[in-house]
């Protein structure tokens, strides 16, 4: 089984939405095997996923999909990782976690300048800004404020 030819026969159908393909991998999950497909939007009607998923089924060969694996094929969602730079320049004035020696937790991105993020947290009622310079902040991903 080959991901790449999985990704190229996907991607068609998926820009006739004008949508992409955010990553493709195999995982185990309670002892079965699972192709998952995450298509990089945050939110999506369950009809077009649904359209999506069969018209991608049709365009498979037998062979190129394992028979011992699940095909899982769903959106990013709202919470989703900031692993690279131009994802958290996409991310400024949103909601997001994150861990750092400097805060961790919840914080509203101001700025991201010369790989330093500027967040806005709330402590204790007051709202404060602390500067983290990117290479510290780990587990970065957006998050829903409720």
């Amino acid at each position: 089984m080959n991901l790449e030819i999985l990704k190229q026969k996907l991607t068609p159908i998926l820009a006739k939405h004008a949508l992409q393909v955010y990553s493709i991998r195999t995982k185990r999950e309670f002892g079965e095997k699972i192709v998952e497909i995450l298509i990089d939007t945050e939110s999506m009607d369950i009809d077009v996923l649904e359209k999506i998923h069969l018209e991608f089924q049709a365009s498979l060969a037998e062979d190129d999909l394992d028979p011992d694996y699940f095909l899982e094929l769903s959106s990013l969602g709202l919470e989703r990782p900031l692993k690279t730079k131009e994802e958290v320049l996409k991310a400024i004035g949103r909601y997001i976690y994150l861990a750092s020696p400097q805060y961790k937790g919840y914080a509203t991105l101001i700025t991201f300048e010369d790989d330093i993020l500027t967040v806005e947290v709330n402590r204790k009622g007051r709202m404060t800004q602390i500067n983290i310079p990117f290479d510290q902040a780990s587990q970065l991903r957006t998050a829903i404020k409720f």
